[in-house]
């Protein structure tokens, strides 16, 4: 097996930017693939062998292939967090999830109506921040293939996607919470009962979300791109 010259890696890098692929994962794959094929092969059959390769690996293919990785990230991610979320609920952890869970009650019962809906923003900001270090994280891993590839397109990790996706779902639904009241006028709504079973619901979910988001991206950083 030979090694590729400069001239025939930069050709294949054309070559695979020209598909104007988003997802850092696939192009590295493809990369691979393509490399390590033409490695095999003697140099005077670079030119047939790397037509043969775009002739399989076409524009259609390979966003094809992409928007499947896409939606397999999203799965990815999901069913990690919980897996490690089910773990709260196994021993020796649930100890520390009972216990949390009672002092987290009894400091929901204590706090004024008000005061709840304002203690939702102090996880929604740790995730935020977890969600911009793992951002920041990604960016540099993911800089060096866009360097690489010499790509005019931006070049994300479809799992760093995923994640920001799952953000703008939890500002979402924090958003709901308080504006859905307010736009249909309900008077004193933060004393409601469903409001405070709802901030309650939330905040749970919230501080879930973050552990198990930041526990997720500790297993998946050391192998992925992000």
């Amino acid at each position: 097996m030979r090694k590729l010259t400069e001239q025939e890696l930069d050709q294949v890098k054309r070559a695979i930017s020209a598909k104007d692929l988003t997802s850092a994962e696939i192009l590295l794959e493809i990369y691979d693939h393509y490399v390590t094929h033409l490695e095999s092969f003697e140099q005077a059959d670079f030119e047939v062998e790397l037509f043969e390769l775009e002739q399989k690996f076409n524009y259609s293919y390979c966003h094809a292939l992409q928007a499947k990785f896409v939606k397999a990230s999203k799965k990815e991610i999901f069913n990690l967090q919980w897996s490690i979320f089910k773990t709260y609920f196994t021993w020796p952890r649930i100890v520390a999830t009972v216990i949390s869970l009672l002092l987290y009650t009894l400091l929901w019962i204590e706090v004024e109506n008000k005061t709840k809906a304002q203690l939702l923003i102090i996880p929604i900001v740790s995730i935020a921040i977890l969600s911009a270090w793992i951002y920041y994280c990604s960016f540099r891993k993911v800089s060096d293939i866009k360097k690489m590839m010499n790509s005019s397109k931006p070049i994300q990790s479809s799992l760093l996607t995923s994640i920001m996706l799952q953000l703008s779902l939890i500002t979402s639904s924090f958003n709901l919470m308080i504006m859905l009241p307010r736009l249909f006028d309900v008077p004193d709504f933060m004393d409601k009962t469903y409001f405070i079973a709802g901030t309650l619901a939330l905040f749970f979910i919230y501080v879930s979300y973050s552990l198990t988001l930041y526990e997720a991206w500790k297993i998946k950083s050391k192998t992925a791109l992000i």
